[in-house]
């Protein structure tokens, strides 16, 4: 009786508690002043109970009362509680993660587009002050049409967030930019004109195939900036006097067609909104580095290419498949553009294109490029004829430290070694989907002495186990990730391939990362514990055995041999969209032994569904 009554009292004191804790989070606008007088164990207490605005405001009181690991424990929540889809882009965040940075850059589009969602999530706070708060935290800005967000922006209203913008933003993503123009044509060119030009945005992406008008305005900012910039005077009294036909000039008798962009019309338009901002009756022009485009075709971009001295990176994706002929064109105007001695590009990256020998085409046409990514997606009827395999001079030495490429094509395969060996200084090779991976495997050892790291993804690497141990032996790998490659779908018995792999490894010095996800490792997940037993135990500090359907009992086993080891090294471990809530208490009893050697990655993934199971062993 009495421990009843013990236990009522204690469950009404929690629940006082609580109360107490959450009127505390509803009237902080009046109780803001005071929380520097609460004890650190009850703001600990009250930070996940408080909304983003005043868990900002209260960060440096948290941080004095060394709360913060709580403060970022709170953010995360309120990420979750921000992205319903938070499950699926678990997989790709990283746990040192800026959670506020993210949460407040979501909540001030989400305010800014007036979604509906922000009531329930910010009551009695004005419009203005969140988007002052939020604004701060902004570095990626997505324009869209929902709200007419693009347009409130060059309101005189918030003039002042649009000021705060130009100091914080560096990227700048356009959706559907032909609606957003139809919108406010005038009130979207200044909100861009004052981020590209007076602002820090070095980045654009439009996606859904821009308009000739936007791409020509955009891409004016990839090329040197002109020696004379034309007086305000003579630009048209309005933007909407101008047809697309004026946006294009010829150059001589015959040349072919361009775009162009009368730089005073940013003038007039800027003098317009905000005299202050231009001197001398000129503006400045920004310059955009990275430029990330979707495209329906590349003979625009094939135009205007050899001009872009200015631009570092270029990403092109195709809405719909990007042709032989096509692509041909755009190497043309690429080996342009790589003949000035001012081009600046040294990272590409394509997708969805449909064109063979593209790779060696690609590193033939610009040999200082330090990255190059490809999606090269052919048609499954084989409508394409290959063509010959390109050969480079013996004495051409790439600059290419990092390739990522993505293919069925066994030509591609082929061209590797030709590829690898002339591309020394090679550091990073992401390779998803090819056939007769057993080629590159061998070549690799000789050809790329100085790879760090070696990524294969969607690879059948059951009959490769020799190629593996051997590259393992001959390298000086920091990172590894064999993910979906069936590394035991033909062993008769796991330990054939895990025992020499994981000595292999160990005797990998340099290895500091290596990722197993997806690859059916159920049971067997349990002898990887052995990279750290011995005298000379592995040094890695990043292992990922995430969607491996490791069950609780395998995971105490692994645990227990981990505790037996006692790795040196504090060891981040990943074992999420793993099935661990099949056994809640077993699983709590590994974690136990895991929790002093690890960090560890787990999610509240429910297994019990059938797909999610077929997906995790996919």
């Amino acid at each position: 009786m009495w421990a009843q009554l013990a236990l009522s009292s204690s469950m009404a004191t929690t629940t006082l508690f609580s109360m107490c804790i959450r009127t505390v989070a509803r009237n902080m606008d009046v109780l803001e002043k005071r929380v520097c007088d609460l004890p650190a164990s009850l703001l600990k207490d009250l930070l996940p109970h408080l909304n983003m605005f005043y868990l900002d405001r209260i960060e440096k009181v948290a941080l004095l009362k060394r709360v913060s690991a709580s403060l970022q424990v709170a953010w995360a929540a309120k990420w979750r509680d921000l992205n319903r889809t938070w499950r699926c882009k678990l997989k790709f965040m990283q746990p040192e993660e800026n959670w506020k940075q993210k949460c407040l850059e979501s909540l001030f589009h989400m305010v800014l587009f007036r979604n509906s969602e922000v009531h329930n999530i910010l009551t009695n706070l004005s419009e203005y002050a969140v988007l002052s708060m939020s604004a701060e935290h902004v570095r990626v800005l997505s324009l869209t049409v929902a709200g007419r967000g693009g347009c409130r922006l060059a309101s005189e209203e918030l003039r002042p967030i649009l000021s705060i913008l130009e100091e914080r933003v560096r990227c700048l993503r356009l959706f559907d930019a032909m609606a957003l123009l139809k919108q406010g044509r005038k009130d979207v060119l200044f909100v861009l004109h004052r981020l590209v030009d007076h602002g820090s945005v070095t980045e654009v992406v439009l996606k859904r195939a821009p308009d000739y008008f936007l791409l020509s305005w955009i891409t004016s900012r990839c090329t040197r900036p002109p020696q004379n910039v034309p007086q305000a005077s003579a630009a048209p009294d309005t933007w909407d006097n101008l047809r697309n036909e004026d946006l294009w000039a010829e150059e001589g008798p015959s040349a072919p067609k361009c775009l162009r962009l009368d730089l005073c019309m940013d003038e007039r338009l800027c003098c317009k909104f905000s005299p202050s901002c231009s001197i001398n009756g000129r503006c400045r022009v920004g310059q955009i580095h990275s430029l990330d485009l979707e495209v329906r075709s590349l003979a625009t971009v094939s135009r205007l290419l050899p001009s872009w001295l200015c631009l570092h990176s270029l990403h092109l994706y195709g809405t719909q498949p990007l042709w032989k002929d096509d692509v041909a064109d755009f190497v043309e105007s690429l080996k342009k553009l790589f003949l000035n001695p001012c081009c600046s590009l040294r990272e590409l990256s394509m997708g969805n294109v449909c064109s063979w020998n593209l790779l060696a085409r690609l590193l033939a046409a610009c040999p200082t490029l330090h990255s190059l990514s490809l999606d090269i997606n052919l048609p499954q009827d084989n409508r394409i004829t290959p063509g010959q395999p390109l050969q480079f001079k013996q004495d051409t030495e790439l600059s290419l430290e990092k390739l990522s490429l993505k293919s069925t094509e066994i030509q591609t395969v082929e061209n590797f070694p030709s590829v690898l060996q002339h591309a020394p200084k090679l550091r990073n090779l992401h390779v998803t989907g090819i056939r007769h991976a057993h080629l590159l495997l061998h070549t690799l050892p000789e050809s790329s002495p100085r790879l760090k790291v070696l990524i294969l993804e969607d690879i059948n690497l059951a009959d490769c186990h020799q190629e593996i141990i051997n590259l393992l032996e001959n390298s000086i790998l920091e990172e590894l990730s064999l993910k979906d490659c069936r590394l035991l779908e033909k062993c008769r018995e796991t330990k054939d391939f895990l025992v020499p792999f994981v000595v292999a490894v160990r005797g990998l010095c340099s290895l500091r990362s290596l990722s197993l996800c997806q690859n059916r490792l159920a049971t067997s997940a349990i002898e990887i514990a052995d990279l750290f037993l011995g005298d000379c135990p592995s040094k890695i500090t990043k292992l990922d055995l995430s969607s491996n359907f490791i069950l609780p009992a395998d995971l105490f086993e692994f645990a227990q041999r981990i505790e037996t080891y006692c790795p040196a090294q504090r060891l981040t471990l990943d074992l999420r969209f793993n099935p661990l809530d099949r056994d809640p208490k077993v699983k709590g009893q590994a974690m136990k032994k895991l929790l002093p050697f690890c960090n560890i990655l787990t999610d509240d993934w429910d297994s019990r569904s059938t797909m999610a199971d077929h997906v995790s062993v996919m």
